[in-house]
């Protein structure tokens, strides 16, 4: 006994001496323990200083870098690992370490293009054996830092201020029942990144759960080309699995704040204010990402044309989003969108049906009320010298368009539009040009080429104003805009023809759009026709306008139907025949009857052209027209009752013989005139006027009848009278 005592004396006391020296020999062996495994992963290791205290135990270790074979290029490094030992340590067959810190440790990661991160080798070759059993109860990571560089991709990320808190690590818990609770705050490419997590790590079947929020995160790289502003996301997670290689994981919560987003689109420029997209699950499982229903809402946005200042073009505003996007996946794959929102002050636009990412198509319903018109202005402007003083649009039909990038786009819309209260003035003197209560299209429309094939046009109570120029030349031709003529003028020479614009809106030399109208209908139209080519100026008024045309199109040797009734001052009007506007080469054959108009309008063409006002009288007419190929025939049945001329008007130009006694000579006993006045002429012509025309042929034949007054008196004796015993007075 008295050995045994002195055996476990010295034992004791071995051990004591050993812990009292451990200050002075455990620093060495760590060291050599640490440069032999580092020589082992071939990597270069530097040791700044080792310390050990006993009362507490405790071990620290500061300045540790570690570099490549190279010597120069770091891997990983820290400030200070300090670790202590816990009280309780010796009733446990392990060491139980009561806190163990790690302060501003630096980590470079590199992944090579196969794969392949650098760190892998730390690892050194497998031994066998349970490893170091060891049992941690708080393990800080304190200011870490660190940098990923994904060399396949050419990424970089940078990580900043890493805190991170596990209460309990062991290297020995093999309980499947065992979690972990890691929590983690750090800075990711300048966003502020918050974890909180349950792990269960030692499980056949792992498992994890958790809370992150990001703020400030970077949407750039997942988004491009589209600029977005630094966004905050926050989620619950959880995932499992049978390794970390094969997770299966999901979502729930999420939701992701955009404060600003905007890019191009179709060469529109599109900015949104307060985005915000929500989801209720994500799944996550083999590489594909689905996140099921996402909403979508938004304060505000705004679109703009690529090109154009904001001056020129005032932004359109966008309010009241909201919207749903259905099986969004990640890679894209087409989704069904259904969005709805607010455009300007009143109107409203809603779009659902499926969008192809992957391919850049969508195939969207659209419905649409009180959009307003007046957006359309700075494209307007760019053809014609007008200004959209004010219009309401409605839609109600299907939209499909393939957008691969702003310069190669397609789009073709079929079904209703409805133009409400629109009004259009001359853009330099403000004079109103056109304006309806209501215009409404039926059919398709195909964008980029132009293409419109229209089942039904109606329009109601419209009103339009048609301007002869003091030139010969038509208010709306001269709205256009044209380019310039590179020929000079020469003195004297009548003014150019302004050529008519491309409907597709290309070069001079780019092919016309295709246009098929099958029905156009009209009703409660007014027609103001105003001549400044004559002086004083004529003024007409075309009302109660109403009628079909039927069969229009842009194709060549192809005619429409016309039938237009209405009134021309007061006098009943009828209008029919062949025409077709839309081709190279207008074609027209038609025939038009008035029967009584008050002839007192016309004193404008009367003064220009015979010297005298017209006092009373009523026109009734049977007029045929035919243009081909920009040539003008035509034939007037012209029936003058009662003319009666009155006071001479002094004008340049008239030739003066007694217009009395020529009216006197072409009247019938019932006080007719009946006249067959042929017209001809080129539309080319730019002082061609159909007005004028008639006006000087009707004074022709009043100076042929005061030259041959005996021939008219022979045909007049030889007219049978009139009346119910048929005698003349």
């Amino acid at each position: 006994m008295r050995k045994l005592g002195w055996g476990v004396g010295i034992l004791l006391g071995g051990l004591l001496g050993g812990m009292l020296t451990a200050p002075e020999w455990l620093p060495g062996l760590i060291h050599r323990e640490a440069q032999h495994w580092a020589e082992g992963t071939r990597h270069r290791l530097v040791i700044g200083s080792i310390q050990v205290g006993i009362f507490p135990v405790r071990v620290r270790i500061r300045e540790v870098r570690l570099y490549e074979a190279d010597g120069q290029t770091p891997v990983l490094g820290f400030e200070e690992l300090e670790g202590h030992l816990a009280l309780h340590s010796g009733l446990h067959p392990f060491p139980v370490i009561d806190e163990l810190t790690l302060t501003h440790p630096v980590v470079h990661l590199v992944r090579n293009p196969a794969g392949a991160w650098n760190l892998a080798s730390l690892a050194g070759p497998a031994t066998g054996g349970g490893g170091f059993p060891l049992l941690v109860e708080n393990f800080r990571i304190v200011r870490g830092e660190g940098t990923v560089w994904d060399q396949g991709s050419n990424t970089h990320h940078d990580i900043r201020h890493l805190q991170f808190d596990l209460p309990q690590l062991s290297s020995r818990l093999r309980d499947e029942d065992a979690w972990l609770s890691p929590s983690l705050r750090a800075e990711v490419d300048g966003a502020s990144l918050a974890l909180k997590a349950r792990i269960r790590p030692f499980a056949a079947e792992l498992r994890g759960e958790g809370e992150l929020s990001v703020q400030g995160l970077d949407l750039t790289y997942w988004l491009s080309p589209w600029l977005v502003s630094p966004s905050a996301l926050s989620t619950r997670f959880a995932f499992r699995g049978p390794n970390w290689g094969a997770l299966q994981g999901e979502l729930s919560g999420l939701r992701l704040s955009v404060p600003q987003v905007g890019g191009t689109v179709a060469g529109l420029e599109t900015r949104w204010q307060g985005v915000q997209l929500s989801a209720r699950r994500v799944d996550y499982a083999g590489g594909q990402v689905n996140f099921g229903t996402v909403r979508l809402a938004g304060h505000d946005g705004q679109i703009h044309p690529v090109g154009l200042s904001e001056a020129a073009f005032p932004p359109l505003l966008l309010s009241g989003i909201e919207g749903t996007v259905e099986k969004l996946a990640w890679p894209v794959s087409a989704q069904t969108l259904s969005l709805a929102l607010q455009v300007g002050a009143q109107g409203h636009l809603q779009m659902t049906g499926p969008v192809d990412l992957a391919a850049h198509a969508v195939h969207l319903a659209v419905a649409a009320r009180h959009l307003d018109l007046r957006v359309i202005q700075p494209w307007l402007a760019r053809y014609a010298q007008v200004r959209l003083e004010r219009g309401q649009l409605s839609l109600a039909g299907v939209l499909d368009g393939t957008f691969a990038s702003p310069q190669t786009w397609q789009g073709r819309y079929r079904g209703r539009a409805q133009a409400d209260d629109l009004a259009l003035r001359e853009g330099r003197h403000g004079q109103l040009l056109w304006r309806s209560k209501t215009l409404f299209v039926q059919g398709e429309a195909n964008l980029n080429p132009l293409r419109l094939r229209l089942d039904q046009v109606a329009l109601s109570d419209f009103y339009a104003q048609l301007h002869l120029l003091p030139d010969a030349t038509l208010n709306w031709v001269n709205l256009l805009n044209s380019p310039p003529v590179s020929t000079p003028e020469s003195r004297g020479a009548p003014p150019p023809r302004k050529a008519l614009p491309v409907l597709s809106g290309g070069a001079p030399g780019a092919a016309r759009a295709a246009v098929v109208i099958r029905k156009i209908t009209l009703q409660g139209g007014t027609i103001h026709y105003r001549d400044d080519y004559v002086h004083p100026p004529y003024e007409a008024n075309l009302t109660r306008l109403g009628g079909e045309i039927e069969g229009l199109s842009s194709a060549e040797n192809t005619t429409a139907r016309l039938e237009l009734r209405g009134r021309v001052h007061e006098a009943p009007l009828l209008i029919e025949g062949q025409i077709n506007p839309l081709a190279q080469n207008l074609f027209l054959d038609m025939t038009a009857q008035v029967t009584g108009m008050d002839l007192t309008q016309f004193s404008p063409y009367s003064d220009k052209y015979v010297g005298y006002d017209i006092e009373r009288g009523k026109l009734s007419f049977d007029a045929h027209y035919s243009v081909r190929n920009h040539d003008l025939q035509a034939t007037n049945h012209l029936v003058l009752n009662e003319l009666t001329f009155g006071k001479p008007v002094t004008s340049p130009g008239i030739t003066r013989f007694p217009v009395a006694l020529a009216v006197a000579l072409l009247q019938d006993p019932q006080g007719r005139i009946t006249m067959n006045l042929p017209i001809a002429g080129s539309l080319d012509d730019p002082q061609f006027s159909v007005g004028g025309v008639l006006a000087r042929t009707l004074v022709q034949a009043l100076e042929k009848a005061v030259e041959s007054p005996f021939s008219l008196l022979g045909k007049w004796l030889k007219t049978p009278c009139s009346g119910p015993n048929r005698t003349c007075p």
